[in-house]
């Protein structure tokens, strides 16, 4: 692991904005309030930033219903030869809160930078629908994409799943149970950030390290896992990959963590037990910043990481879907 780096100034400034603007539930809030709160916070910070430098133009959207219920939204670049790759991805937010709209800035500059077709998946939200349904709509969007990709010029034989924090979790398993039952010949690459790996039980140090003032806090990184998967055992290899005995032939992988998050660790022995089982893992790993930080829309190509970090993203994209 790198050495040990202060935290960035520039993003502390914008974590205290943040922090100082929050308003915090009552005392005595249910569930379902915190839940609502939660989720207006973090959609007032992407309108709060509604202009992002950089933001392409010309990349094309368009929002598709897969099943009853689900939903993406597809990004496809322009200028680039026919057919494309294809990366389907899966939202942050615990489970919980989050959006195709809190990361459509990072989606459409990750699809024109690297000329790969994003499909980004508005799956089903706990404590409304608790594991294992935001599992079995990443199922059925990997599924349907395979399907499906040749009519908007996507390559049903270059296909990825990617996500960040607990839509990275969400990638990790469909993998793991894709190339576990060998239905995932398609499929070329998984782009894990930042991921949900093992439960909050399992006590990594990096959760007392960094469990306030970061961003993502681990009270509420605990409290997420406790509405996403309530009576699912901390070991089960569906919630928590890293508890994995045997790990499949999995496709070449990309793994990012961030010195100063509550999930360093568990992304940390994720990226290594995919190595120790012969995977071919890039690890990135940013020692001065903390959680989610190309991705969330305040931090999106704000900063040198984040921009450094988004181009090397595409390069591995570039390298494993595009071959170029």
């Amino acid at each position: 692991m790198n050495e040990r780096k202060p935290f960035d100034a520039a993003v502390r400034r914008v974590l205290d904005e943040q922090a100082a603007a929050a308003v915090a539930p009552p005392v005595g809030a249910t569930n379902e309030e915190r839940v609502r709160m939660a989720r207006a916070l973090m959609m007032r910070a992407l309108e709060s930033r509604v202009s992002i430098a950089g933001l392409p133009n010309g990349v094309e959207t368009r929002d598709v219903e897969i099943a009853s219920g689900l939903n993406a939204r597809i990004y496809l670049p322009s200028g680039e030869a026919q057919p494309l790759p294809v990366m389907v991805y899966l939202h942050g937010g615990g489970w919980v809160i989050g959006a195709v709209a809190t990361v459509d800035p990072f989606c459409r500059l990750l699809s024109e930078a690297a000329g790969v077709i994003i499909v980004s998946v508005e799956y089903r939200l706990a404590p409304e629908h608790p594991y294992p349904a935001a599992l079995e709509d990443t199922l059925a969007a990997f599924d349907w994409v395979a399907a499906h990709a040749h009519e908007w010029g996507g390559d049903a034989s270059r296909l990825a799943l990617g996500g960040d924090s607990a839509g990275a979790n969400l990638a990790a398993v469909t993998a793991n149970r894709l190339c576990g039952e060998s239905r995932a010949h398609a499929l070329r690459g998984q782009l894990l950030l930042y991921p949900a790996t093992d439960h909050p039980s399992a006590s990594h140090p990096s959760y007392p390290e960094n469990a306030t003032g970061y961003g993502l806090e681990a009270n509420t990184m605990r409290w997420f896992w406790e509405l996403y998967a309530p009576g699912v055992s901390a070991d089960d290899t569906s919630v928590a990959p890293l508890q994995l005995r045997d790990v499949p032939a999995l496709p070449p992988t990309l793994v990012t963590t961030a010195q100063y998050d509550v999930l360093r660790d568990e992304g940390i022995a994720y990226a290594e037990k995919l190595k120790a089982a012969g995977v071919a893992v890039t690890h990135l790993h940013a020692p001065d910043m903390g959680h989610n930080f190309p991705v969330t829309p305040s931090q999106v190509v704000r900063f040198p990481q984040s921009v450094q970090t988004l181009g090397e993203i595409a390069e591995w994209l570039k390298a494993n879907l595009v071959g170029r």
